[in-house]
């Protein structure tokens, strides 16, 4: 489950709406400075080989214009559900193969100095993460956010805190505003790649991971996430009902007639609610099981 988890992720931070909210939203909350806002966003080569054919790939990263002519930026995205005590050489190796890269593109002149390199971490387990610097990019660090425990953007309509909602919610009724949100959006044809995104997300790792027992269609749009939880909610009632009214028949019927063989607790686990209430009820008059089960 954790892979997939980081997969959905990965998946909605290539969109470029996503990295930008998280620019504005988490790594510069005070706002951008204005020599870094981004004029446009481009996503680059993950995967990199060292001059010893060492290959090494990195979740995600996004090449960021800059106004003023400014040389661009270089945000370098990693997704962990783990803590990795050794993140601040991997996010070193990183830097060094990227910068090896873009050298060796023309794509900056091997007489320039270091790019700018903005390395975030954002994780997303249930451990506390102890190590890293909230310095965003700092040469020999990195900046962590953690999407369970640190504050939310101040903007309530930015992208990523609203997945962070979605991420911190626990039950139907939590999840029911960040989806509604999204739903506004992400409404139209502008958002539909990335409302797909989250759909993605929602199927395969989000709603499977807290309500392992629903039934989630396999094409799923933002707008039924809300009422098919609702009905999962309105099953789950049922089923509780349907057991409680099951484990109270089988210490009524053990403690009249003794315990119960195979066959008839067979019959017990398989009936529905209306039928456990008649076979309760016939109980108070009932000489043997026979009479109980009807046969």
């Amino acid at each position: 489950m954790p892979e997939r988890h980081d997969s959905g992720y990965r998946l909605l931070f290539s969109h470029s709406q996503m990295v930008e909210d998280l620019l504005r939203g988490l790594v510069w909350p005070g706002g951008m400075p204005e020599d870094l806002d981004p004029v446009w966003l481009e996503r680059g080569s993950e995967v990199r080989v060292s001059a010893w054919l060492d290959r090494r790939e990195q979740d995600m990263v996004w090449r960021v214009g800059r106004r003023r002519g400014e040389p661009d930026f270089y945000l370098l995205l990693e997704f962990q559900s783990e803590v990795d005590p050794q993140m601040e050489v991997r996010m070193a190796v990183y830097r060094g193969l990227l910068h090896q890269d873009l050298v060796r593109s023309r794509e900056i002149s091997r007489w320039d100095g270091s790019p700018l390199f903005v390395p975030v971490v954002l994780y997303n387990g249930a451990e506390r993460w102890l190590w890293g610097a909230e310095i965003p990019g700092s040469g020999n660090s990195y900046l962590l956010i953690d999407v369970l425990r640190d504050p939310l953007p101040g903007d309530p309509d930015n992208l990523v805190s609203l997945l962070f909602e979605l991420e911190r919610s626990r039950s139907p009724e939590a999840l029911g505003r960040p989806i509604r949100r999204l739903a506004t959006l992400l409404a139209g044809a502008d958002g539909a790649d990335l409302r797909r995104a989250f759909c993605v997300f929602l199927r395969e790792s989000l709603l499977p991971g807290r309500f392992p027992e629903a039934r989630i269609p396999e094409l799923l749009e933002l707008e039924e996430v809300r009422p098919m939880l609702r009905q999962t909610v309105l099953e789950w009632t049922r089923e509780w009902e349907r057991q409680g009214r099951r484990d109270l028949l089988v210490r009524q019927l053990e403690r009249r007639f003794g315990p119960l063989g195979g066959r008839d607790r067979e019959r017990v686990d398989g009936a529905d609610s209306e039928r456990l209430l008649d076979w309760a009820e016939r109980i108070l008059t009932a000489r043997s099981l026979d009479e109980v089960f009807g046969t």
